[in-house]
């Protein structure tokens, strides 16, 4: 199946082979507790969205998700995307990631847990502000639950109702993402 990507028209260069990242990506849309949710469940074998390259089913949705940024739609380009080898490639049950239920879900869980007629005081909250943290890594994440029983019976909460690796794809729509390892790159066809 082949996969769009919308790039700003000034900075595309075709024929350019793009690798891997070097650093880590903080989302953009979703809330960061949110994303360290996903990233603390996910599956060994499943990429991870902090080193992911997004992209789209159609032309039309990689138009959508980049026009999403504040940008007009002819600012962009859409182009196919191929990459040397098949990365690992994880597709959404909706068409970008704010729109999955997990963010509400989760959101509501945590807002249930830390609001109400007898809210946690003070250090009981800083207990829980690892989980809040901008890209704490599931051994950071996981070595602070150790530590501190509050945390780990919120993150253990949040992790049981994660769904994200779990809904079925919607071919049509849902979002893609892929992760290139070291050894691979990707080129953008204008589509």
């Amino acid at each position: 199946m082949p996969i769009y990507r919308a790039v700003p028209r000034d900075t595309h260069e075709p024929g350019r082979e793009h690798t891997r990242h070097p650093g880590s990506r903080l989302p953009g849309n979703v809330p960061y507790f949110v994303d360290n949710m996903w990233e603390f469940t996910r599956p060994h074998d499943k990429p991870s969205r902090r080193h992911a390259v997004y992209a789209s089913p159609t032309v039309e949705l990689a138009f959508d998700g980049a026009a999403g940024v504040g940008r007009p739609r002819n600012g962009f380009v859409a182009c196919r995307v191929e990459c040397r080898t098949p990365p690992k490639t994880f597709q959404l049950s909706v068409a970008d990631a704010r729109y999955h239920p997990d963010v509400k879900r989760l959101q509501k869980a945590v807002h249930d847990k830390l609001s109400g007629r007898n809210p946690p005081g003070f250090d009981e909250r800083l207990a829980l502000a690892p989980l809040f943290l901008p890209g704490i890594t599931r051994p950071e994440l996981t070595a602070e639950m150790d530590r501190n029983a509050p945390l780990r019976e919120l993150v253990e909460e949040l992790a049981s109702m994660v769904t994200l690796w779990s809904d079925a794809p919607d071919t049509a729509v849902g979002e893609l993402f892929f992760e290139i390892e070291e050894d691979n790159a990707y080129t953008l066809h204008p589509a």
